[in-house]
C-alpha cells in the first residue's frame, strides 16, 4: 500500500507501474532519466494539491494498483 510519506524512488522501486498513473496526474517521477527525490506528499504540495486532493490521489493510486493487479516487486537485496 502506498502512503503520502513514501519517497517517489521507493514507490517506483516497489511498484514501477505507478509511474504511469502518477504522470497522468501531473506528478513527475523521473526527470532526465533520474528519479525525482522527495516524498509523494512533497511532490503533490509542490504541484499545489490540497490535503483532500492528496488523500484522493493516494486512494486512487492504491485502487489503480489493485484493479490492474499490480503487485509489489520483490525488493529483497543481498
Amino acid at each position: 500500500m502506498i502512503t503520502k510519506d513514501m519517497w517517489i524512488e521507493e514507490i517506483l522501486d516497489k511498484y514501477s507501474d505507478a509511474q504511469k498513473f502518477l504522470s497522468e496526474h501531473g506528478i513527475v517521477c523521473v526527470m532526465c532519466g533520474e528519479p525525482v527525490w522527495g516524498s509523494l506528499q512533497e511532490q503533490m504540495e509542490e504541484k499545489g494539491f490540497s490535503k483532500d486532493e492528496q488523500d484522493n490521489l493516494v486512494k486512487e493510486l492504491n485502487e489503480y494498483l489493485i484493479s490492474h493487479k499490480i503487485t509489489r516487486k520483490n525488493t529483497k537485496r543481498y
